[in-house]
C-alpha cells in the first residue's frame, strides 16, 4: 500500500474459524507499536445520565450500562512501525534525515512505514442482556449482521472469571493478552469502550472512577491515546466523529507528499489465501477536482447536505434521511468555507498594510508603490476561482446522490482510529533511532481522555487518594506471576 491506498482488508473473525486466525492475532498483538480498539454495543443506556455535569454520575451510569448491556463486536488494529525514511528514501539515522528536496530546504520531512493488521471480532455475551431498538437499528442500517451475530458469534460472559465456564473463552484470553503485551491501546472517544471491555472481558467494575482510573494506570502502564481529545483540543479540527476524522486526515496524508510534509504509508499482509475471510473495505479518494465552482452552486450544494450528520457523524433518519450524508462532499464544502475565511482575512491583512502605506506616504506615492496598493480588481468574482477548492469535478453536472456514511464495522473503525493516529505521528512527532510509541514525541497525546460537553479531559492518572480496586489486584497478580486465570 501507498499514502494514496484504496482499499482496507479486515480478517472477520468467528467461532468457526478463531482457533485458526488465533496465531497469527496473537503475533499481530505482540509485535505491535499500538493497537487500536472499537466496540459495537447492544445499547449504551439513558444519554442524558451519561453526560451528567458531574463525572461521578457519569461514571454510575456507564457503569450500568456495561453491566446490563453487551459487546456485540470488537475490532482490533495492530499497527507496526516498520520504517522511517526521508522524503528522499534516504533512511533516517538518528534523527538526522536529509533536507526534503524543496526549493527552500527549510524543513525536514519522512515517511512513516506502518505495518497494519485489523480483525473484527465477532461477540455474543453468554448472559442475558439489554438491546435497544435505536442501537440495532443503527447496526442494521450500517451493514451489521444480527443473523451471522448469533450463528457464529465468539461466546464470553461479563464480570468475574468462571473457571467452570463451557468451552475456552477466547474473548476474555484475548483481553489478558493485550494487558500482558503492555502495548499502548487506541481509542476514539475512549470513556465508553473502555468501561465496557473492562465488565464485559476483564472483572467488575470498581465502585468510583478514581479507583477505575487507578486499574487504569496499572493494566495499560505504556499509556492510551484518545484520538478524538487529539482531535478537538490539540489539532482543532471543524468536527471530530469517527468517519470525518479519518477522511480528512487521509486526504491531508495523500497531499502531504506533493507539498513535501511529512506522511505516512500502510502496508497490509497479503492475505490472497484466505480471501474468504476476509472484508475488503473501499477508502478511494474522489479523483476529480474543480477549481471553477460559483457561489450560487455551493449554496444548493450546502442545502443538499445533511446539517446533522455532517456536524455529528449520526442522523436520527439514518437510511431514511433524504439529505446526502457523503463525507467527502461535507470536507469539500467544509474546505471552501475554510479557504473563503483564509482569504478573507489575507484581504484584511493586505488592507491594513495598504492603508499603513498610504498614511506613510503622505499622498506621495510613486508609480511602484501605487501597484502595491491597487485594491484587487474584481474581488468578488475572484471568490469563485480560488485554486484551494477542491470539490469533485462532476458533482454539479448530475442530481445529488445520497450516499450513506461508512460500514461501522468495529474492524474497520479500529482502523480508522489506527489510522489517524499514524498521521498524527507523522505531522507531529519526531524520529530518533527508535520505533517504539513512548519515543516517537507524542507524549502530549498520552492518557488524556475526551469527555462530552466538557472544555478538559479526563486524565488517566492515579491519585494519591484512591486505591485500586481490590478484584483488579487479585487478578492482575495473577497475571504478574504468570498463575492461570
Amino acid at each position: 500500500m501507498s499514502a494514496s491506498f484504496e482499499t482496507v482488508s479486515v480478517v472477520d473473525v468467528h467461532k468457526d474459524n478463531i482457533q485458526t486466525i488465533w496465531p497469527s492475532l496473537m503475533l499481530a498483538l505482540k509485535s505491535a507499536t499500538y493497537v487500536a480498539i472499537d466496540t459495537e454495543l447492544s445499547g449504551i443506556g439513558n444519554r442524558k445520565t451519561l453526560n451528567a455535569k458531574l463525572l461521578e454520575d457519569r461514571y454510575k451510569s456507564m457503569s450500568e450500562s456495561a453491566k446490563s448491556r453487551s459487546i456485540v463486536s470488537l475490532g482490533l488494529s495492530c499497527f507496526k512501525l516498520t520504517e522511517v525514511t526521508a522524503c528522499d528514501s534516504t533512511p533516517v539515522t538518528n534523527g538526522e534525515g536529509e533536507d526534503c528536496d524543496d526549493e527552500n530546504k527549510s524543513t525536514k520531512s519522512n515517511k512513516w512505514v506502518f505495518s497494519v493488521q485489523t480483525f473484527n471480532i465477532t461477540a455474543l455475551c453468554s448472559d442475558e442482556y439489554i438491546v435497544e431498538p435505536p442501537s440495532l437499528e443503527f447496526l442494521v442500517d450500517h451493514g451489521f449482521d444480527f443473523n451471522k451475530q448469533y450463528a457464529k458469534g465468539i461466546s464470553y460472559y461479563r464480570g468475574p472469571d468462571r473457571p467452570d465456564f463451557a468451552g475456552p473463552s477466547f474473548l476474555r484470553q484475548l483481553f489478558i493478552s493485550l494487558l500482558v503485551s503492555e502495548v499502548p491501546v487506541v481509542f476514539h472517544n475512549a470513556l465508553m469502550d473502555l468501561m465496557f471491555l473492562y465488565q464485559n472481558l476483564y472483572t467488575n467494575l470498581p465502585t468510583s472512577s478514581a479507583m477505575f482510573l487507578a486499574d487504569l494506570t496499572e493494566m495499560f502502564p505504556n499509556g492510551m491515546i484518545d484520538t478524538k481529545y487529539v482531535t478537538d483540543f490539540q489539532h482543532r479540527m471543524p468536527a471530530s466523529y469517527l468517519e470525518y476524522v479519518f477522511r480528512k486526515r487521509q486526504r491531508d496524508n495523500y497531499f502531504g507528499i506533493e507539498s513535501h510534509r511529512s506522511y505516512c504509508t500502510i502496508d497490509n499482509p497479503n492475505y490472497a489465501k484466505m480471501s474468504d475471510q476476509v472484508i475488503v473495505c473501499n477508502v478511494k479518494l474522489p479523483q476529480s477536482y474543480t477549481t471553477d465552482i460559483p457561489e450560487e452552486q455551493v449554496d444548493k450544494l450546502k442545502d443538499s447536505v445533511c446539517e446533522v450528520f455532517g456536524g455529528h457523524g449520526w442522523c436520527g433518519k439514518g437510511s431514511k434521511c433524504k439529505r446526502s450524508h457523503d463525507i467527502d462532499l461535507i470536507l469539500d464544502l467544509d474546505q471552501f468555507v475554510q479557504t473563503k475565511k483564509r482569504r478573507k482575512r489575507k484581504r484584511r491583512r493586505h488592507n491594513k498594510e495598504n492603508s499603513e502605506l498610504l498614511e506613510e506616504s503622505n499622498d506621495t506615492v510613486d508609480d511602484s508603490i501605487q501597484e502595491v496598493v491597487t485594491p484587487m480588481e474584481n474581488d468578488e468574482d475572484s471568490e469563485s476561482h480560488a485554486k484551494e477548492i477542491t470539490l469533485p469535478g462532476d458533482i454539479l453536472k448530475k442530481p445529488v446522490e445520497i450516499v450513506r456514511s461508512g460500514s461501522h464495522r468495529a474492524g474497520f473503525d479500529a482502523f480508522m482510529t489506527g489510522f489517524i493516529l499514524s498521521t498524527y505521528i507523522a505531522q507531529y512527532g519526531s524520529y530518533n533511532g527508535s520505533l517504539l510509541l513512548k519515543d516517537l514525541g507524542v507524549e502530549q497525546m498520552k492518557n488524556s481522555i475526551y469527555l462530552t460537553g466538557k472544555d478538559h479531559p479526563l486524565n488517566i492518572v492515579k491519585s494519591s487518594f484512591a486505591k485500586t480496586s481490590k478484584e483488579h489486584r487479585d487478578k492482575f497478580m495473577k497475571l504478574k506471576i504468570g498463575r492461570p486465570l
